[in-house]
């Protein structure tokens, strides 16, 4: 359980250090039109951030009943691990590609440019993809039924951002029409 809950933690001071870094004072926000603001994503990610960690850590040092644990298989917190670790490269690597073009879906502004490099050449929202890879990953890491109602509803907010973002992506972003038929939203050849 020691190994698993260094990782947990290390990954959690890891991902929100780059959350605070790119969202340092809404420096996203400068020199750029808002476009939509979404407060329900942004409570919906925060919880979620804590309750996976919480989780995690908590169905590795405990055997109560309120886990809802399925498994305690250590094969399968290491293919958990797999995962999360595939999905924070995948989103660390959007991040860096999409660059001063960031800003969080909750306080959404236009992009300075269009990016179709790095993740960006296969589907148009990496990051989403990653995020929902990291509940997937999670659940497989803890075992804990709990994340299954949580990926439904994540899931839901998701889809409704993507196409609320595509609006006005389409409308004032030049280019972003032709991107749109070279590539899929999330999973490439499927949606």
């Amino acid at each position: 359980p020691i190994i698993f809950t260094l990782f947990q933690v290390c990954w959690a001071i890891v991902w929100a250090g780059k959350h605070v870094k790119a969202r340092r004072q809404r420096s996203y926000s400068n020199d750029r039109a808002q476009a939509d603001t979404n407060s329900r994503y942004k409570v919906v990610s925060y919880f979620l951030f804590v309750a996976q960690n919480i989780l995690c850590i908590a169905s590795f040092w405990s055997r109560s009943k309120f886990l809802l644990e399925i498994h305690d298989s250590n094969w399968l917190r290491v293919a958990g691990v797999l995962l999360i670790s595939l999905a924070t490269v995948l989103y660390f690597e959007s991040l860096r590609h999409l660059g001063k073009n960031y800003s969080p879906c909750f306080d959404a502004h236009l992009p300075f440019e269009l990016i179709a490099i790095g993740p960006y050449r296969f589907i148009r929202h990496p990051m989403y993809l990653a995020k929902l890879m990291l509940v997937i990953g999670n659940f497989v890491f803890s075992g804990s039924l709990w994340f299954v109602p949580m990926f439904p509803y994540l899931l839901g907010e998701t889809v409704r951002t993507i196409v609320n973002e595509e609006k006005y992506l389409t409308r004032s972003t030049r280019g972003y029409a032709d991107y749109q038929r070279r590539t899929t939203r999330m999973i490439p050849l499927v949606f």
